[in-house]
This record gives C-alpha cells, sequence and structure tokens, in this order.
C-alpha cells in the first residue's frame, strides 16, 4: 500500500500489482518523475520496509526495479459490463516496455534500479546523474553501463544501473530538482 501510494503521489496514471509486485506507467513526459518515484521507493524499501519486514518475521525481502520506455497501448479487456459491474474487464499492455522493465527488475539485485538506453538518454538532470558529494565533498557519477548485447531477452543492448539511494541530507533538495527536469 506504501508503494501504491508514493507512486500516486508521483502522479503515475496508472499503477497495478501482480502477485508481489507493482508497477507503475508514467507519461514520456514524466521521465524525472519517474526516475524520482523509483529512488524513492528504493529509499524506502531500503532504509524502512525491508528491515521492518526481517525483525518481525524474519524473512528478507527484497527490492528489484525496472524502467523502460516506449509507446504502450493500455486497453480493457474482457466481458461486458453486466449489471455495473466492471470486476470483469482486466487491463492489457500492448507493447513491451512494460515487459522490458519487468526483465530488468528481475536482473537486478536487491535495491538496485536497471534502466533500458532509450529511457536514460532522456535524463537531463545533472542531480539524477551524479551524487551530491556526502560525505566526501566528491561528486561521483552515479551510473553503471551494463552490456545486453548478448541478450536476446532485450530489444536493446545497453542499459544503466544505480545503486545509490536519497542522501539523508541532500535527498529531498535532489529529488525536488529531478522532478523539475520534466518541466
Amino acid at each position: 500500500s506504501t508503494a501504491v501510494r508514493l507512486f500516486s503521489q508521483f502522479e503515475s496514471p496508472y499503477i497495478d500489482l501482480k502477485g508481489d509486485g507493482i508497477f507503475a506507467l508514467f507519461d514520456s513526459g514524466q521521465v524525472h518523475r519517474a526516475l524520482a518515484a523509483a529512488v524513492t521507493f528504493k529509499t524506502f524499501a531500503k532504509e524502512e520496509f525491508t528491515p521492518r519486514v526481517q525483525k518481525q518475521t524474519g524473512v528478507m525481502v527484497g527490492c528489484h526495479l525496472g524502467i523502460d520506455q516506449r509507446t504502450v497501448l493500455v486497453r480493457k479487456l474482457g466481458f461486458k459490463r453486466y449489471r455495473g459491474r466492471t470486476d470483469r474487464q482486466n487491463e492489457v499492455w500492448a507493447g513491451r516496455p512494460v515487459n522490458m522493465a519487468s526483465k530488468l527488475a528481475s536482473m537486478s539485485k536487491d535495491n538496485e534500479l536497471i534502466v533500458s538506453d532509450r529511457y536514460f538518454s532522456k535524463i537531463t538532470s545533472e542531480n539524477a546523474l551524479y551524487s551530491c558529494g556526502c560525505p566526501s565533498s566528491t561528486k561521483n557519477y552515479l551510473w553503471s553501463e551494463i552490456n545486453l548485447e548478448e541478450d536476446d531477452k532485450f530489444d536493446f543492448s545497453k542499459a544503466y544501473l544505480l545503486k545509490s539511494c536519497w542522501c539523508s541530507t541532500h535527498g529531498s533538495e535532489y529529488c525536488e530538482d529531478i522532478l523539475n527536469g520534466d518541466e
């Protein structure tokens, strides 16, 4: 429920749950908003959710994230409405980006975000690419390139990996700046 509320607050036009996974669709003009939402969720998962679940249950859960960007068609398909019931219809996504994002998430390790090169090429905010410099005052490039040329599961040849979360000192400032990248 926290993930649903979080993606809603970041203005995702569509959010869905499938099993123990969640995905949020963002419009093409919301590149930085999608990134800020993903980093916010992975920060919450690392600092709050995962430790709390492990403490209460002894079970170690993880957070795996992937982002792709491409045109997708979303339609409701199924039986016609019957007596006002809409539960007989399900959304269907025609297009590959949901599938590609899911595959990227499945290859990530706990608390990693992997994005396709076509999504990554749209990121323009410097604060989305470089750290704030804490604690050493040295700004570091945050992303690592992954070569996928030999992996036929993907329809792109490169992806980019982000391991970092929001800094406790500058995170909210960076998040706001990144969100402004969509304006």
